[in-house]
């Protein structure tokens, strides 16, 4: 018998409701087709984020730092796992 698990992480951003230029990161993470969403915690601009690729533009000292810490959320949560 196969038992089929699968794992997703999935970084976005939000508009701040009181500030339009800022967002706020999340991570959703699904579950075998359940999904929580929490927040990072942490703040963009507008102009810094890379919608595309779920990361800051750049390589300043603040990009290299968050994106860093982008890659530790996937790392401790995994990205697109699957196990039999």
């Amino acid at each position: 018998m196969c038992n089929s698990n699968t794992l997703k992480v999935m970084i976005f951003t939000r508009d701040i409701s009181n500030n339009p230029e800022k967002l706020t990161i999340y991570a959703r993470i699904t579950v075998n087709g359940k999904r929580a969403e929490i927040s990072l915690k942490r703040y963009v601009s507008v102009n810094e984020w890379d919608e595309n690729k779920g990361r800051l533009y750049g390589l300043t000292h603040k990009a290299r730092l968050l994106n860093s810490y982008l890659d530790e959320v996937y790392g401790v949560y995994g990205t697109d796992n699957e196990n039999h």
